[in-house]
């Protein structure tokens, strides 16, 4: 009886669509219409990208501006705590009822191969530049403090 009554619920308020549920639409159907092609984006590997980029990176650039036996034991706790924790959350992140709520909420809409790419990719080449911004900002901010 609770399963209907929360189903109800959802129902009820209407649903707010941002960025995120748009990238993954947009993973989820590079993988239907690439059908067992190997290393092709799906929902999960757009949402670790946003992930990586906004939470992940900074922490990491951050860390390397410590001495290096303190960096690299920081490091690679770090990348094996974040790792573990966000494939492990990844669900309660981003739950199957919302995943099914998307792909309805996308239902009609075309699919542009061009556009996913240029999302997936352009994520990737994001990752460059921000870590020559935040070294060079931490470098600022460590200089500016001496």
């Amino acid at each position: 009886m609770r399963k209907r009554e929360q189903e109800h619920k959802e129902q009820e308020r209407p649903r707010r669509y941002y960025f995120f549920d748009y990238l993954f639409w947009l993973g989820e159907m590079a993988r239907w219409h690439y059908k067992g092609e190997p290393r092709r984006p799906d929902g999960n590997a757009m949402l670790m990208l946003c992930i990586m980029i906004v939470v992940f990176e900074p922490m990491l650039v951050t860390v390397f501006c410590f001495d290096p036996p303190i960096r690299d034991f920081i490091a690679i706790g770090m990348a094996v705590v974040s790792g573990v924790g966000v494939v492990n959350s990844l669900d309660r992140i981003y739950p199957p009822s919302r995943r099914k709520a998307v792909m309805r909420h996308y239902e009609g809409r075309k699919f542009s191969r061009a556009r996913s790419y240029f999302f997936f990719f352009s994520f990737y080449l994001l990752l460059i530049p921000e870590m020559v911004l935040w070294g060079t900002m931490l470098r600022w901010i460590n200089e500016t403090a001496k």
